[in-house]
């Protein structure tokens, strides 16, 4: 772990200003009191580069503003508590290599995933909590390693190697491979609680900012057997998302500087000892750090590589820093970084372009008042450029957000949603244009010639369905929304001045995520939900009056070649399952074959009861045990007579022995298909199966 602690400096550092200000003239060590700030807020703005004085002196401003915030916090807390505190389209049909690889959202970026596949070697991330061997025993020590497996001519597989890759990581984010380079995200957590209640040190108390890095490796695998780590980097912050365009990997992730010993300040007098601790410390000091292989640290950004916002003045500032980290995966030395003093949440890429993004809550007279701000980057290689800025009123939502935005030339399409279900949603499919550094609002809806709705009406004229999927396709978009039904809206975007709703498709459950397999046909996943354990509104349907729905993970295949009636094909219901498709799309396994099928991998968990007898007492009980499997399904026919077929599933056989039985979920479940050879990864290990056969299975591998 990197020490962050910040001792205070005897050395003499001018106060420094962003717009001129009679202070300017004071030393710090002179100052009388804390200058006048402006309350810290996530900006909404574009942003600009600025040199590195104004760039520390609006972080320093934020660290402060922080701190005093915290102190706040902590003397309410302290007062009133004993004991201790506690802390756009990518199809990936593979028609020509005849082998599954990760779904992306867009052609042309690689997303990370736990699993890599190359036709040949598999390479996997193992995740700690699997390595258990029984219930009783204490979980063990993180251990991010990667299994590399060989595939032969038959379709037979062996591991190769098992290589750590680094001892403080406690978990592997995700890979990446490209050709014989392997890079290895890593989280490290640290998990920290003072427990002294009355401690004078903000930073000690559990809730205030913890020691929060993150390691990338990047292995040489040319040589399978005896995988090299050729470099490693262990960089301070979080990691929010990556992604990987040709032989360039981008990180983005955050990093909140703080004071480690800073105390907690209750009068004036502190206050100001507070303000000139921070701006006597030197900068570096607050920004996060990269670490070497061989131990070496410098600043992963400077200071004048990095942008604020353009409206800034130097009353304002912010304690947050988000980094878009490069690294060319040939040359691992050449890595740099660009920051923006101001947070964001997620990321979207296109093979030219990066947008980060963010939304803003704000609470006024018992209501919340959301706003998203948009940045968008060029990307060019190593070569990263800021383009414009755009704020929407709305949100993205958590869920799958990416899914949200799509470029389209040089327009960006994005879905954003305001209210809740008590007072209303509002759904809006906007479309952005760069106007100098603004991403302006060229077209939007619903609007005055298409006033229509995203979600139903209710009796009293509000919608009370959220927003479940999103996919853009082309020139349509296709989201999801759902309150006891759900509803598939298509959405014509071929010109901006005339974007509208062409079609819905109203049927039981929901999708969450939605995979467009051509121009006619489109799947969705999620789940069969009975609308009569849901809210009805208004005078809905009787219970007796309505079919019973069996409940579970869903996969369904659409009709939308006539945008005015989308359709349902056919569905197929997993009775009490769920799919951790519907959270991560990366856990889908999807091949188009040579034949023009195509074949999908959905791994569902369900908890079933089972009957026991004790041997010695004849009472019978029942427990809960867990069932996983990747279920296989087909689509096949063409365009105009597609129809969706189950094909099988194929389950991990495990140990029959109680005591050794472990839960292991199914939440990272992944499956790669090779021709007809199906490889199911479930926790670490693989299981072998065959289209046709699949209840015949070989393994763990």
């Amino acid at each position: 772990m990197l020490n962050k602690k910040i001792i205070l400096l005897s050395s003499f550092l001018p106060l420094l200003g962003c717009g001129g200000d009679a202070s300017n003239d004071v030393s710090i060590e002179n100052l009388k009191e804390v200058p006048s700030l402006n309350a810290m807020t996530m900006a909404l703005t574009p942003l600009k580069p600025v040199n590195a004085t104004d760039f520390e002196k609006h972080l320093k401003n934020g660290v402060y503003l922080n701190s005093a915030q915290q102190s706040e916090i902590f003397q309410t807390f302290d007062a009133n508590t004993e004991g201790n505190p506690t802390p756009a389209t990518s199809n990936n049909n593979n028609e020509q290599s005849g082998y599954s690889s990760t779904i992306t959202q867009e052609e042309g970026v690689d997303e990370g995933d736990r699993i890599k596949y190359d036709g040949e070697f598999m390479y996997i991330a193992n995740n700690e909590y699997y390595q258990r061997q029984t219930y009783a025993q204490e979980a063990p020590i993180a251990q991010t390693s990667v299994r590399i497996l060989q595939r032969d001519a038959q379709g037979e597989i062996s591991e190769l190697s098992k290589t750590l890759v680094n001892e403080a990581a406690s978990s592997i984010n995700s890979l990446y491979l490209n050709k014989d380079k392997l890079a290895v995200l890593s989280d490290i957590y640290t998990f920290y609680n003072d427990g002294n209640v009355n401690t004078s040190s903000i930073a000690s108390y559990g809730f205030f900012p913890m020691e929060e890095s993150f390691n990338l490796s990047l292995l040489d695998v040319a040589d399978q057997s005896a995988p090299a780590i050729t470099a490693s980097y262990t960089m301070d912050g979080a990691i929010i998302d990556s992604r990987r365009v040709d032989d360039v990997l981008y990180i983005v992730s955050s990093f909140s500087p703080y004071i480690s010993e800073l105390p907690v300040a209750e009068t004036e007098t502190e206050k100001l000892d507070n303000y000139k601790t921070i701006f006597l410390t030197d900068i570096s000091d607050f920004l996060p750090q990269l670490v070497d292989k061989q131990g070496n640290s410098r600043n992963l950004v400077e200071p004048e590589n990095c942008f604020i916002p353009a409206e800034t003045t130097d009353k304002d500032g912010f304690n947050g820093i988000v980094t878009l980290t490069t690294i060319d995966l040939k040359h691992p030395d050449s890595i740099s970084s660009i920051c923006i003093n101001t947070q964001v949440s997620g990321l979207y890429a296109t093979p030219t372009s990066v947008y980060l993004y963010g939304t803003h809550y704000q609470y006024e007279d018992s209501k919340t008042i959301e706003t998203s701000i948009i940045h968008k980057f060029s990307i060019a290689g190593q070569d990263i450029n800021y383009v414009a800025s755009g704020a929407l009123d709305g949100r993205f939502n958590w869920h799958l957000s990416n899914l949200r935005f799509s470029e389209n030339g040089d327009d960006l399409r994005v879905v954003t949603t305001k209210g809740d279900r008590n007072i209303g949603y509002d759904h809006y499919l906007n479309i952005l244009s760069p106007v100098g550094n603004e991403l302006t609002l060229v077209a939007q809806l619903p609007n005055d010639t298409y006033p229509e709705k995203i979600g139903k009406l209710n009796n009293g004229g509000i919608v009370q369905e959220d927003i479940k999927a999103v996919r853009f396709f082309e020139d349509k978009a296709f989201i999801v929304t759902f309150l006891n039904t759900d509803p598939l809206y298509v959405l014509d975007l071929a010109d901006n001045d005339q974007i509208k709703i062409t079609g819905a498709l109203e049927i039981p459950g929901y999708s969450s995520y939605l995979h467009p397999i051509s121009d006619s046909l489109l799947v969705g996943i999620g789940q069969n939900v009975d609308p009569n354990r849901l809210f009805l509104e208004g005078d809905g349907t009787s219970a007796d009056e309505i079919t019973p729905i069996i409940e579970g993970a869903k996969i369904s295949l659409f009709d939308v070649s006539n945008m005015h009636d989308p359709i349902e094909i056919k569905s197929i219901v997993y009775e009490n399952g769920y799919t951790p498709v519907e959270f991560d799309y990366h856990a889908l396994t999807y091949l188009k074959t040579a034949e023009n099928t195509h074949r999908f991998g959905l791994p569902v968990e369900r908890w079933l009861s089972e009957r026991v007898v004790d041997s010695e007492t004849g009472q019978e009980y029942y427990i809960w045990a867990p069932e996983n499997s990747l279920q296989l399904i087909e689509v096949t026919g063409n365009d105009a007579n597609a129809t969706l077929v189950e094909i099988g599933s194929v389950k991990p056989v495990g140990s029959t022995d109680a005591d050794e039985a472990i839960y292991i979920s199914g939440w990272d479940d992944r499956a790669i298909f090779h021709g007809d050879d199906i490889y199911y990864l479930h926790g670490n290990s693989i299981w072998k199966s065959y289209w046709l056969t699949p209840e015949l299975t070989t393994g763990p591998f």
